[in-house]
């Protein structure tokens, strides 16, 4: 006895082909991770919060601008402050911290605080009272992680103050 072949139309092979291959395709067209844009931090004011004989504890005000439609989160924020001595920049304090919720396609202000030691602080207005004013310089970096997509940030911001400025 011969074994009996069977044939399968060419049409049967197909059809299961491209309909699970249009299922994946519309599967996966809605899980397409949009291209995200680059926040800004933004140093928007220093604060004096309270004055000791050792010690002068700032405030510094910090602006994130997320053009994202998701929210990220803050996890660190790292500066440093100087102040212009002689044409070389002095080191006036150091601050850090996170865990700052960022919302989406808005912008966020957030408060970090800073201690300044007095002694230096003393030194940066003495040479603001000899040049006629105080040049500061705020430098550091965030990071905001969005979940997806991890960005790390620097911002940048010199200002002169003169004796007697608010």
């Amino acid at each position: 006895m011969r074994p009996r072949q069977t044939s399968i139309p060419a049409g049967c092979i197909w059809r299961p082909a491209v309909t699970l291959l249009v299922a994946v395709l519309l599967c996966s067209a809605g899980c397409a991770v949009p291209a995200l844009q680059e926040p800004t931090i933004t140093l928007s004011g220093v604060e004096i919060e309270n004055v000791t004989p050792r010690s002068t504890d700032l405030s510094l005000h910090l602006i994130i601008h997320n053009p994202n439609p998701i929210g990220a989160t803050l996890t660190r924020v790292s500066f440093d402050v100087y102040f212009l001595d002689g044409g070389e920049w002095v080191f006036l304090a150091h601050g850090e911290r996170g865990g700052f919720a960022i919302q989406p396609d808005a912008e966020t202000a957030i408060s970090i605080p800073v201690t300044v030691d007095n002694l230096r602080l003393v030194q940066g207005l003495l040479r603001g009272l000899a040049d006629g004013a105080v040049t500061l310089r705020v430098t550091g970096s965030g990071v905001l992680d969005f979940g997806i997509a991890t960005f790390e940030v620097p911002f940048e911001r010199t200002v002169e103050v003169q004796p007697g400025q608010a």
